[in-house]
């Protein structure tokens, strides 16, 4: 995940995007990397930036409904929206993931 081609990343940001429709976009952004061998790092990738309808819906209780999913979704919150990072996401995970978020705005 550290050393994938952020073009990959981006067709997998654009696939998810897909399946949220106007509910999300695109946007560049950066992975923080965790602890370890990398602490403090950041990378290049592109983000599935989330905007609830605030009348409705919190971006925290947007993040805590995806946290409690099944499987649960990490995603992390900047500018008053949800952000999910496709680095962590495997292809064969895009449509889940997108089942997990769509659940979440409608519950």
């Amino acid at each position: 995940m550290l050393t994938e081609d952020v073009a990959q990343i981006r067709q997998r940001a654009e696939a998810l995007h897909k399946s949220l429709g106007k509910d999300a976009d695109v946007v560049e952004g950066e992975s923080e990397v965790g602890g370890g061998s990398f602490p403090g790092a950041k990378l290049r990738t592109w983000l599935v930036r989330v905007t609830p309808d605030p009348r409705h819906l919190t971006p925290d209780t947007l993040s805590a409904r995806l946290r409690a999913s099944d499987p649960p979704i990490i995603a992390r919150i900047g500018d008053d929206r949800v952000l999910l990072d496709p680095r962590t996401i495997f292809a064969d995970q895009v449509e889940a993931v997108a089942r997990a978020v769509r659940a979440a705005l409608d519950a």
